[in-house]
């Protein structure tokens, strides 16, 4: 459990350092608003708890996808085609940030 919240630390720090660097900044701003977005928009469409909205929106835009939780409505489903498609290309962006500045340690950051 110790390991598990060193690296939640470790993980914070990158996503701190990658916001203050002026070059990371809009892709860090970017992935939490898409994430923060489809949070919003499962949680108001399909009536879903804000922790099931993140935990979905996460799950899709990574690629992991479950399926435990899925779109119902025709309008959902339209709204997560686009989001999957605007949305993958950010995170994996903003994944790419934070690893680099994670390798960097915060000695150099």
């Amino acid at each position: 459990m110790v390991m598990f919240w060193g690296m939640v630390v470790l993980f914070a720090r990158a996503v701190t350092a990658a916001f203050r660097d002026p070059q990371s900044r809009a892709l860090v701003s970017g992935a939490l608003t898409v994430i923060g977005v489809g949070t919003w928009f499962y949680a108001r469409q399909e009536s879903w708890s804000i922790v099931d909205s993140l935990y979905f929106t996460v799950m899709t835009l990574t690629t992991v996808g479950y399926g435990d939780l899925h779109p119902t409505t025709p309008a959902t489903k339209l709204f997560t085609v686009f989001f999957v498609l605007i949305g993958i290309g950010i995170l994996l962006g903003f994944i790419d940030v934070v690893a680099k500045h994670a390798r960097r340690g915060p000695e150099e950051t």
